[in-house]
């Protein structure tokens, strides 16, 4: 007998949504709608709903969400669109999982964010969500000028006061993300937005993309069972081309060039355990191989899943894995391209016989592209000029992110060093984060390393082809320079030389490693917010396995053996009073367990803080040191 049932399911992705014969939806999944706040005691954020367009068949609304405002009532502010994510079938703009988000990422990034609540399929399909959000970052973008056809009712007051629609960002989590992406291909490219507003940057975080093709660890069979093929069905059923078309796959046929994206800056993030980790990684890719001339970046945390970033602030779980990467979202919407260095020393030029110490000093280009340079030192010469001098190839200090070749700081040390070793030094200038986060200074020190060996037969420069002794060359460096030195001598023992020239030795100053795991007198509450590990997540965001990258923990599962040191000399020198006095030791001794065949040896001085030599390097500490580093290289 046939049912009666007027709630028949007609529809259903177990657990996510079921459509009824009555045109009724459930979405069990739903997080619970929760109010604007005016004023959020916590954060000082405020938040309030607002109508984008209440015309039929278009309504369109927002939450939109201002940062507490400390310099003037005319202060500006990036401004933010955001697209929810959800499978364009389920969640809200008003939902707790998004409020508390922004209420977290809002005063980090000192931006306002529109979060636009578009229509959910099924009971709207696709591409009607594309249309609402295309429309709402037009509403937005018009307040960028005075257009007639904005009345009273639809002008926000956030916006005309405090935007900054020089600074405009788009952003969004899986289906939010895959939006995002449209937007940028197929709208405002060739679309202009009111005003002539420009999208400066986007965050795709975990996109929501897909093909008939599989990509990475995708599965090969079973595609129109899966889970991602079945939502598309869903929520596009008329769309053409189904799985590939070029709203889900944007390598489909006849999908737009990737290299007309209509962005200058784009940040893909992705997650390790999540189903859609590969297809965000193979968007990026794609995007780094179409020409587009913008700047991309990957950021993946490995052991996390689908949205985490989210998720679990919004069930008031601590993760300091979601911490960092809305830390990471609020630094792209705050970069403007300019980078403070309060603690940068001067720049000082160099000098042809300091009348102090009488070593030279000069300034030569190793590559245009990428940017690499170095200050060339030569100590005092002979009468005869007839002698050689070991070549040591140094990266300076920093934490990466600061400090220069150039600077008055190691310009002093060097001639100082230069004149009591006998030595030529090529003191590297090396890309900085957060401008070009790494690994991008381990290339260029290994292309300069190469340089100097390449000195030997080609393209001679003459301090070193006349003066450099190239059966004696060293690497060096201090800090961050000497963990440069470390992932340098690795490589060599791997790559060979130009020219067959062969690292002699290694120097490690008060070198920078660390792990998850703190050792010696390091803390063990608060390791997470101790300044190593804020700092490599900073300069080196994507990186696999965080501060457990083999590049800062030598010793990490999966890092190469230390016996693979392509060199056969090393020193590691601390400092007493050094917090990464322990790590420094602790090198030490994993390079001397590691059956590494080379020369080993460590020098402490007790009393002293970080680089102490380098700050001071005519005090009878720092005198002490060169002389030992003297010896080392002679030797």
């Amino acid at each position: 007998m046939p049912s009666t049932d007027p709630k028949e399911i007609v529809t259903e992705i177990p657990s996510w949504i079921r459509v009824f014969s009555d045109g009724t939806v459930e979405r069990p999944l739903d997080f619970p709608i929760v109010p604007a706040t005016l004023h959020d005691s916590y954060t000082g954020v405020s938040s309030k709903d607002i109508v984008i367009s209440n015309t039929p068949p278009k309504p369109i609304s927002a939450r939109i969400y201002l940062p507490k405002i400390t310099k003037s009532e005319t202060q500006k502010l990036a401004v933010y669109v955001y697209f929810h994510g959800g499978g364009f079938f389920f969640e809200s703009a008003f939902s707790k999982l998004f409020h508390h988000h922004f209420l977290k990422l809002v005063p980090l990034a000192n931006a306002i964010v529109v979060s636009v609540e578009y229509r959910l399929a099924p009971e709207h399909p696709l591409p009607a969500g594309y249309d609402d959000c295309w429309d709402a970052l037009k509403w937005v973008a018009s307040h960028s000028t005075k257009d007639p056809t904005l009345t009273h009712t639809h002008t926000e007051p956030w916006l005309i006061d405090h935007g900054d629609f020089n600074r405009v960002f788009i952003g969004g989590d899986s289906a939010g993300a895959n939006i995002v992406h449209n937007i940028l291909a197929f709208r405002n490219g060739p679309e202009a937005l009111p005003g002539d507003v420009k999208i400066v940057g986007a965050i795709l975080a975990h996109p929501y993309f897909y093909g008939s093709e599989p990509v990475g660890s995708e599965p090969v069979t079973g595609l129109d069972q899966n889970f991602f093929n079945v939502v598309w069905r869903l929520v596009y059923p008329s769309a053409p081309g189904g799985i590939d078309n070029p709203f889900i796959n944007p390598l489909g046929p006849g999908a737009p060039s990737l290299a007309r994206l209509a962005c200058s800056r784009i940040f893909v993030c992705v997650a390790g355990k999540d189903g859609l980790r590969d297809r965000g990684i193979w968007y990026y890719e794609a995007v780094k191989k179409s020409g587009w001339e913008g700047e991309i970046q990957l950021f993946e945390e490995k052991e996390e899943d689908h949205d985490y970033h989210l998720l679990k602030p919004a069930l008031d779980q601590d993760s300091p894995s979601a911490h960092k990467l809305i830390t990471l979202m609020a630094s792209f919407l705050l970069n403007d391209g300019t980078v403070e260095r309060p603690r940068q020393t001067p720049f000082v030029p160099p000098s042809i016989d300091d009348p102090r110490t009488r070593v030279s000093s000069k300034d030569v280009v190793i590559s245009h592209n990428p940017p690499i340079s170095a200050r060339l030192y030569l100590p005092q010469l002979t009468p005869t000029n007839d002698v050689t001098f070991p070549i040591l190839v140094y990266f300076h200090g920093g934490g990466f992110f600061f400090e220069s070749a150039f600077s008055q700081l190691y310009h002093h040390h060097f001639n100082a060093f230069v004149s009591q070793t006998n030595c030529i030094v090529v003191s590297v200038e090396y890309r900085l984060a957060p401008e070009h986060p790494l690994p991008a200074g381990y290339h260029d020190c290994w292309d300069a390393l190469k340089w100097v060996a390449s000195q030997s037969s080609n393209n001679a420069d003459p301090w070193l082809i006349h003066h450099g002794n190239f059966n004696r060359i060293f690497i060096g460096g201090d800090s961050a320079g000497g963990n440069i030195v470390h992932n340098i001598a690795m490589r060599a023992g791997t790559e060979p030389l130009p020219c067959g020239v062969k690292l002699l030795g290694a120097i490690f100053s008060h070198p920078y490693f660390f792990s998850s795991s703190p050792i010696g007198r390091e803390a063990v509450t608060g390791h997470e917010q101790s300044l190593p590990y804020l700092v490599w997540n900073f300069v080196y965001p994507s990186a696999p396995g965080g501060v457990d990258n083999p590049m800062l923990n030598p010793v990490a599962p999966g890092a190469p053996s230390l016996d693979g040191l392509g060199c056969s000399k090393v020193i590691v020198c601390v400092a007493s009073q050094d917090n990464l006095r322990d790590r420094g030791v602790w090198y030490y001794e994993a390079v001397k367990e590691s059956g590494w065949p080379g020369e080993l040896e460590l020098f402490e001085q007790s009393g002293e803080d970080h680089v102490y030599h380098i700050f001071h390097p005519e005090s009878e500490n720092g005198i002490k040191l060169i002389k030992l580093l003297a010896l080392f290289l002679h030797r």
